[in-house]
């Protein structure tokens, strides 16, 4: 994942990164968590960091606002790997397969800030163990999530 990063951050001026999901369903918290954890160590003005919660789709005007030239979208998705796995996808290619319980597939969102901010759009998806309300964090995934903070982390720093 770090190089297909790399690949997908080559010219990026502006940054947004969108996490996704719901904190009381165990690893469905993925997205908000690494969003989390980059606001206590990444600190600049050309990152936008978004708790989009189960309704990312109600951030969209402080995105636009920001002008990204790229927005990374992080939730957790069943793309059928081993729990913790991530991939990095056109949020189209995934449609349908997020977990969590946000109302608007991430897809349609992407179309619209695609349209609205002509910026790259990218969704993070972490594969899933557990997703019940009320499920605690599984550990793969918490591992995966230390892991794409480090890459992001290493993307960023420059920023």
């Amino acid at each position: 994942m770090p190089l297909e990063l790399s690949s997908f951050l080559k010219g990026a001026d502006r940054v947004a990164i969108v996490g996704v999901g719901s904190g009381m369903r165990g690893d469905d918290a993925a997205g908000i968590e690494v969003v989390r954890g980059l606001r206590h160590k990444l600190k600049s003005s050309k990152v936008l960091l978004v708790e989009g919660g189960v309704a990312p789709e109600n951030f969209t005007s402080h995105i636009r606002r920001f002008e990204p030239s790229h927005v990374i979208f992080i939730d957790a998705t069943d793309f059928g790997a081993e729990p913790g796995e991530v991939i990095l996808a056109e949020p189209e290619v995934i449609t349908g397969q997020s977990i969590s319980t946000h109302t608007l597939p991430l897809s349609i969102l992407a179309g619209y800030l695609r349209e609205q901010t002509r910026s790259k759009i990218m969704l993070l998806g972490i594969q899933p163990a557990r997703a019940q309300m009320g499920a605690e964090m599984s550990e793969p995934i918490k591992d995966a999530i230390e892991k794409v903070n480090e890459a992001l982390m290493r993307e960023l720093s420059s920023f």
